[in-house]
C-alpha cells in the first residue's frame, strides 16, 4: 500500500504518469500493463525511505527518463496527503465490525516478530494497554495477531480475561476493523499505523518505539504531530531481541513510558506528561 501510495504521488508530479504492475486484488486495483518500451530510459528509484521527489521529476523533464521501477518502502508523512491517498484504498465493501465510542480497540503486532528477527518491530507491553484501558474507561477489543499458539498470546489473555478478542480474520478485515474503530491503540507495525491514520477515528495512541521513534529510526517519518487525534507515548526499551528476559519485563510491567507532548515525540525528549 506504501508503495502503491508513493508511485501514485510521482506518477501526479509527472504529466501522463500513471501506476502500472501494482496488483492489489484485496482493494480492486487490477494491475495494469505497462507500455510496450516501458523499459527504454528506465530510472530505477530504490532504496528504503527518503527520496528526492525534485530530482526524480526533473529526470522526466530533461527527458533522461520515460518510466520509473520503483523498489522501495517509502514511510515519511511528507510524501502523502491523507484525503488524496485515502481514496485509493475504498474498504466501503468489506465486511468488517465497527467498534464506536464505548469501545478501545487496541491492535496487537505479534506473530513472526516474537523471536526478535526484526529489532524496530516489537510487542506492547501488556502494562502500556493496561493503562490506557484505565485512563480510557472503555471496553478493551483487540484485534489482531491475537489467536496464535504461543506464550505472548496466551499470557495476553490470561491478563486481559473481561476483554473482547476480535475473531481471527483476513489481514484487509483486520485493516477496516482498525480503520473503523472510534477510539484506536496503534502497534508498532506500518500496517497499523496506515489503518488508524486513514480512519476516522476520534482518538489514535501511538507508542513513539521503534520504527516510530525518531531516535531511533530517523530515516522513517510516522509521526502525525499536527493532528489532533494522536495522543503519543514515548518508550525506553532499546532494541527489540525477543529474548526471555525482555519478554519478562514486557509481562511484568518494567518497560518504561509515558505520555509526550508532539514536540517532545518529535525531539526524541525524555520529559513528559506522566
Amino acid at each position: 500500500m506504501f508503495q502503491y501510495m508513493f508511485c501514485h504521488v510521482l506518477a501526479k508530479r509527472i504529466p501522463g504518469g500513471y501506476v502500472c504492475n501494482a496488483d492489489l486484488p484485496e482493494w480492486s486495483i487490477a494491475s495494469v500493463r505497462p507500455p510496450l518500451l516501458w523499459k527504454y530510459r528506465l530510472l530505477r528509484v530504490d532504496g528504503y525511505h527518503r527520496y528526492d521527489l525534485d530530482g526524480i521529476t526533473a529526470a522526466f523533464r530533461d527527458k533522461r527518463a520515460r518510466s520509473i521501477r520503483f523498489k522501495g518502502f517509502a514511510q515519511r508523512l511528507g510524501y502523502y496527503d491523507r484525503d488524496e491517498v485515502s481514496k485509493l484504498f475504498d474498504g466501503s465493501a468489506v465486511d468488517a465490525p465497527t467498534y464506536g465510542d464505548d469501545f478501545l480497540v487496541i491492535n496487537v503486532r505479534a506473530g513472526d516478530i516474537l523471536d526478535g528477527f526484526h529489532r524496530n518491530y516489537c510487542p506492547m507491553p501488556f502494562g502500556f494497554f493496561e493503562t490506557l484501558i484505565k485512563d480510557s474507561g472503555r471496553k478493551p477489543v483487540f484485534v489482531g495477531q491475537t489467536h496464535d499458539d504461543n506464550d505472548y498470546c496466551r499470557r495476553l489473555r490470561q491478563r486481559f480475561p473481561d476483554a473482547a478478542f476480535a475473531p481471527k480474520a483476513s489481514p484487509l478485515t483486520d485493516f477496516e476493523t482498525l480503520r473503523r474503530a472510534s477510539h484506536l491503540v496503534a502497534g508498532v507495525s506500518s500496517f497499523s499505523w496506515l489503518a488508524g491514520w486513514l480512519s476516522s477515528a476520534r482518538t489514535i495512541s501511538l507508542p513513539v518505539a521503534g520504527i516510530f521513534d525518531p531516535r531511533v529510526r530517523p530515516d522513517i517519518d510516522l509521526l502525525p504531530l499536527d493532528d489532533p487525534r494522536y495522543r503519543f507515548h514515548q518508550f525506553d526499551m532499546g532494541d527489540w531481541t525477543g529474548s526471555a528476559e525482555q519478554l519478562a519485563a514486557f509481562y511484568g510491567d518494567a518497560i518504561p513510558f509515558r505520555q509526550v507532548e508532539p514536540w517532545a515525540a518529535a525531539d526524541g525528549a525524555v520529559k513528559g506528561l506522566r
